[in-house]
């Protein structure tokens, strides 16, 4: 059956010799490029739909040089468990980068991140696998990036930057979601705060911690308590233990709605009732925000 669909295949010179041009022409043509009269490649377009010809996307890459994919670098590790596709981050992000991807004729590769060397990256792009390269986590001091600036590889972070360098990179601003939640505090007469923080291995974790510690001083109110977790809910789980080493504050506020997730089991598993013992802000609008019991006050753009 293969065979016999291969012997059927229409080929681009079979397109050419009916409609009377070059094979190069006939790709050009269905590519709209503008060197082609829009009549010729009107003509060429329909012949070819006649002949049910299929452009081979391998020769389109060939001519162009490119191979209209572009590669996910995630971190990913089975003998260290770094395994971060389960969280719903990294699924949006993907989700985005497809919905993006497919739109612009491209297509994306995930890349399983062990520990790839700049030279190891640089060749996945020099050898056509990819046109370019998206990193969604990085750690701080991760020194692959100066080597591929130097070599023009193309890369993009998300979620983090380098302090001084001109490394492309998309993110968001925290500072208004953070206000708005101490603002709200503020309104409720709230005066002494926590904080749940992220790991302070990745830049957005010490910038959502400053932020808060900025934003704290401006509204007068007094930190009592700051505990690291790591952005999972674990973390927020196991970080009980720490905040009630020392009287609870009238509000924790935490990184990522995992966290704070994870804090609200924890405190219900020691008896401690909430709101009215303690309140609870989360941060970055995730799906798990709304299965929290009690509900969320409301849950907005910013945090529940």
């Amino acid at each position: 059956m293969l065979r016999s669909a291969k012997k059927n295949k229409v080929h681009r010179k079979d397109v050419a010799k009916k409609a009377g041009v070059s094979p190069s022409t006939v790709s050009r043509a269905i590519n709209d490029n503008p060197s082609i009269p829009v009549s010729t490649r009107n003509r060429v377009k329909k012949i070819a739909e006649e002949l049910g010809y299929v452009p081979s996307h391998l020769g389109r890459n060939y001519y162009q040089k490119k191979s209209f994919r572009i590669g996910i670098v995630m971190p990913f590790s089975y003998d260290k468990k770094v395994r971060v596709f389960p969280t719903e981050y990294f699924s949006k992000v993907l989700f985005g980068a497809l919905l993006s991807a497919s739109r612009e004729g491209y297509t994306i590769n995930i890349i399983a991140d062990s520990g790839f060397s700049s030279q190891e990256l640089e060749k996945l792009v020099l050898s056509h696998s990819v046109d370019g390269l998206i990193f969604p986590v990085c750690k701080i001091g991760d020194n692959r990036f100066s080597y591929l600036y130097k070599k023009g590889i193309p890369f993009i972070f998300i979620h983090y930057y380098v302090r001084n360098k001109p490394y492309l990179y998309v993110d968001c601003d925290s500072k208004p979601g953070m206000e708005e939640s101490l603002q709200y505090l503020s309104s409720k007469k709230i005066n002494r705060i926590g904080f749940l923080g992220g790991d302070e291995e990745y830049i957005n974790a010490i910038d959502r911690k400053k932020i808060f510690i900025d934003l704290a001083r401006k509204y007068k109110m007094k930190v009592v308590n700051m505990v690291n977790g790591n952005f999972s809910r674990t973390s927020g789980f196991l970080a009980v233990k720490e905040f009630l080493k020392k009287e609870l504050p009238e509000a924790i506020v935490c990184a990522n709605d995992r966290m704070a997730f994870g804090l609200l089991e924890g405190l219900k598993k020691e008896n401690v009732r909430i709101p009215e013992a303690v309140r609870i802000i989360g941060f970055d609008n995730q799906d798990i925000a709304t299965l929290t019991s009690p509900p969320p006050h409301y849950y907005r753009k910013s945090f529940f």
